[in-house]
């Protein structure tokens, strides 16, 4: 468990509520809804290790009763599509990961089996991407190193409230400089105005599009930097 008292580790009765959240940022272009929930639901599950670095922030001053005022995710979280009363509200994620750490890859196995044979091919272009890219990072890292594998906010200011607690439990550890990778589709410059060393830059070539003077290359970074400094 962290040893302060803000960060708690992740529990899965959040996950619908976070691939609604997460949907129109990762879906896959004309597919379907459902689909599209399968592949966040994928994108999430291959970032959470089997550790104890599975951080997140709720909200204990917001809950919401299904009331009138409730959006539908929020309905979710505050138990009235799950079955429990006062779940507080999920503000922001922060994964972690240590040279060697897996995911549950059982799980994935499942998804692909329950899948149609195009399903299955895209479900795997993504798995191996994320793989590719993990096992590329790890091999940068000492065991004295941590990975940050899913940071994610839900909402403005609590970004870098988890990611000061997640760091603030890294040093406890003991870990001495943080890793992650990103790609193309987020905001790289940020990394940069906060500090964070530009290790790798490579092109992903199966993600790349065209040919000659209009190929569109899927760029990827692999950024360090200090737990101290963060």
């Amino acid at each position: 468990m962290p040893d302060n008292e803000m960060l708690k580790q992740f529990d899965e009765k959040y996950l619908p509520s976070l691939v609604t959240r997460l949907l129109p940022l990762w879906n896959v272009p004309g597919e379907s809804e459902a689909f599209n929930r399968r592949y966040v639901e994928m994108i999430i599950r291959t970032n959470m290790h089997e550790n104890d670095l599975q951080f997140m922030l709720t909200d204990d001053g917001e809950t919401c009763s299904g009331g009138e005022g409730c959006s539908g995710e929020e309905k979710y979280i505050s138990g009235e599509a799950a079955g429990t009363e006062g779940i507080q509200e999920l503000k922001a994620i922060a994964f972690g990961a240590t040279k060697g750490d897996k995911s549950d890859d059982g799980w994935f196995s499942r998804l692909v089996e329950s899948a149609s044979a195009r399903e299955g091919v895209i479900f795997e272009n993504g798995r191996r991407y994320l793989n590719y890219m993990e096992e590329k990072t790890f091999s940068l890292m000492s065991p004295e190193d941590v990975k940050l594998c899913l940071f994610v906010s839900l909402e403005t200011g609590w970004g870098s409230r988890i990611l000061s607690e997640a760091v603030r439990e890294f040093k406890s550890r003991g870990y001495k400089n943080m890793f992650l990778w990103t790609d193309c589709e987020c905001n790289v410059q940020w990394y940069f105005d906060n500090g964070w060393e530009l290790l790798c830059e490579e092109e992903y070539e199966p993600f790349s599009t065209g040919s000659g003077d209009g190929r569109t290359k899927y760029m990827t970074y692999i950024f360090k930097k200090p737990v101290e400094c963060g």
